[in-house]
């Protein structure tokens, strides 16, 4: 089995100082990818009205450094549509090149609900054409335990499992990412470089081609 740290995923708290109320990047991303790093996951927006100040510039940034790139919602109790919406117009109105981004939905506010998830993913994918990814963990496992969502599950998983094996909720029988440390817990690196301590680290069970077909997909 060939697994190994190939993705980190950060928001603009990671890497940053804050000057005069503003976040100023101080990522240098040719580091991370001669670290042997193939892709970054960022945060993108958050609930109906946050959007991470140092999404666009960093995703110039990454890609000109050869890195994939993938941006995050995190779901937040509220509207869904408006949450799509949120997201759709901060990726599109940055995607300044025809470098393609990956979108995620992360998915661990205990008080959400399936459904919620469920039509995020969906909205998406009707949307863009994109088939999304769902971040997901504990908050997923617990919701499932009644059985799990045939619709839910078609969508690949990005898992988050702090420790040496990776225990899969009901529905899904492989991930496509998985993450196994996270500030300064679980197995593994937890430093990378350019970036900085204590990152959330991922790993792909296969090669560095094969994650960027299943990056693309």
């Amino acid at each position: 089995m060939n697994i190994r740290p190939l993705v980190v995923d950060i928001n603009h708290a990671d890497g940053s100082r804050e000057e005069n109320g503003k976040h100023v990047d101080l990522i240098d991303f040719r580091k991370v990818r001669a670290a042997g790093y193939l892709g970054v996951i960022h945060k993108a927006t958050q609930g109906e009205h946050f959007v991470d100040p140092l999404y666009a510039e960093r995703r110039t940034k990454a890609i000109a450094a050869g890195l994939s790139w993938a941006a995050y919602h995190f779901m937040r109790p509220g509207d869904v549509g408006n949450q799509v919406s949120a997201f759709l117009k901060v990726v599109r109105d940055t995607r300044s090149s025809i470098e393609f981004t990956r979108y995620v939905l992360d998915y661990e506010d205990e008080r959400l609900g399936l459904w919620q998830a469920q039509s995020w993913l969906d909205l998406v994918k009707t949307a863009t054409g994109q088939t999304p990814w769902l971040y997901a963990g504990g908050v997923l496992k617990e919701q499932l335990q009644g059985g799990h969502i045939p619709a839910l599950s078609q969508y690949p998983l990005w898992l988050s499992e702090y420790g040496p094996v990776a225990k899969l909720p009901q529905g899904w029988q492989k991930y496509v990412l998985w993450q196994r440390s996270g500030d300064g817990v679980g197995p593994g690196v937890h430093d990378v470089p350019g970036i900085g301590r204590k990152q959330d680290i991922n790993y792909f069970e296969g090669t560095d081609d094969q994650l960027r077909e299943v990056w693309t997909a």
